[in-house]
């Protein structure tokens, strides 16, 4: 009683000084001529989560155990796509992070050396603040690289279907007129018909093959724009399971030119496979499956909000689970995947570096 009534106070204490910490903590981003305060409405977004980040820890000071409120975390992914709106790179929240860190950890040791008994909470309340600004900052960067990604997805697509109107108003349209030009010389030419007959054949045939070709780059092109190869192989496998956009929502992000093929079949084998998991064994209402496409690198997030497992349990249980398989086909293209799981849902993040270039002969790790 005694030890949780100390707990309790000096929960209280960290949240009393949360006014005190929160301008301790723009003077720090101000000193550095961090954009996160470059206005007022861009600081309070900042202050905003720094102060929800300090409540989770009071509350860690309360109960013993390390508790971040995840729901509320969800919204910083949105808060990656206005800083990447705003031209603000993912490096000035890492260094708000870093600066709030300090801040909120000295605060918490003050807190333990005026109550020493504390010690549990002082533990819990650490857990919670790593995990509280580490999260924050990985949901950001998602909601970052997604933006980004498909900024030059878009691009990319008004660049091919400008290229397609180019081809078919212009090459198309001149070709066509040659064509015509030369038909029509074929009714009037009168000498030498025999030579005359061979050389039109000939560039008839050469101008029907161009405008063979043009067709099937302008089909291509805008196919292109609206198909891709991951997005419609989940669509097909969504189709094929009965299973409706409100249940399972997947979204590719990026262009799907930056990765070979054969890392594209894996990564939807395991994407898959993570979609059977949690509609089959987690029982899950809702699953959210993002892939992210870089020139660099690619990532995949697969989330539900089913019954969850024990993750260390499962993994040893033998080869017959999912996850062995998951994990040896990322490991064969050099990335890594990592499982976590608790009561309220389950997470499953992939990287897997896309380091092959034109004329490359790097053999991926195995």
């Amino acid at each position: 009683m005694h030890s949780g009534f100390v707990e309790s106070d000096t929960a209280e204490q960290l949240l009393g000084r949360t006014h005190e910490l929160l301008s301790d903590y723009r003077g720090r981003l101000e000193k550095i001529k961090s954009p996160l305060v470059s206005n007022e409405e861009t600081w309070h977004t900042c202050a905003l989560q720094a102060e929800r980040i300090i409540r989770d820890c009071a509350d860690s000071l309360r109960s013993g155990r390390a508790d971040v409120r995840d729901r509320l975390i969800q919204q910083v992914e949105g808060l990656g796509v206005a800083r990447a709106t705003q031209g603000i790179d993912a490096v000035h929240s890492i260094r708000a992070g870093m600066i709030l860190f300090d801040i909120v950890f000295d605060a918490l040791g003050k807190a333990m050396v005026d109550s020493p008994a504390a010690f549990d909470g002082f533990q819990a309340g650490v857990r919670t603040l790593q995990q509280g600004i580490g999260r924050r900052l990985e949901a950001g960067a998602i909601g970052h690289d997604t933006y980004l990604l498909n900024t030059v997805r878009e691009v990319n697509a008004a660049s091919q279907r400008q290229l397609a109107r180019e081809i078919h108003d212009h090459l198309g349209n001149h070709v066509s007129l040659a064509l015509r030009r030369i038909e029509l010389h074929e009714l009037t030419w009168e000498s030498s018909p025999d030579e005359v007959a061979v050389r039109i054949g000939a560039v008839k045939d050469t101008l029907t093959e161009a405008l063979g070709i043009i067709r099937d780059l302008v089909t291509q092109l805008r196919r292109a724009d609206r198909e891709g190869t991951l997005e419609s192989a989940f669509t097909a496998f969504l189709e094929s399971m009965e299973i409706t956009p409100s249940k399972v929502r997947i979204k590719v992000n990026g262009s799907e030119e930056w990765a070979p093929q054969d890392v594209l079949d894996e990564v939807f084998l395991v994407v898959r496979e993570c979609l059977r998991n949690s509609l089959a064994h987690a029982e899950a209402e809702h699953v959210l499956a993002t892939v992210d496409i870089a020139p660099y690198k690619l990532q995949a997030l697969i989330e539900d909000n089913g019954c969850g497992f024990d993750v260390s349990e499962v993994a040893t249980a033998g080869r017959a689970n999912g996850i062995a398989s998951c994990t040896e086909r990322v490991e064969l293209l050099g990335g890594t995947i990592l499982f976590a799981s608790a009561p309220e849902g389950t997470r499953v993040t992939l990287t897997i570096p896309l380091m092959d270039l034109p004329g490359d002969s790097v053999e991926r790790a195995t």
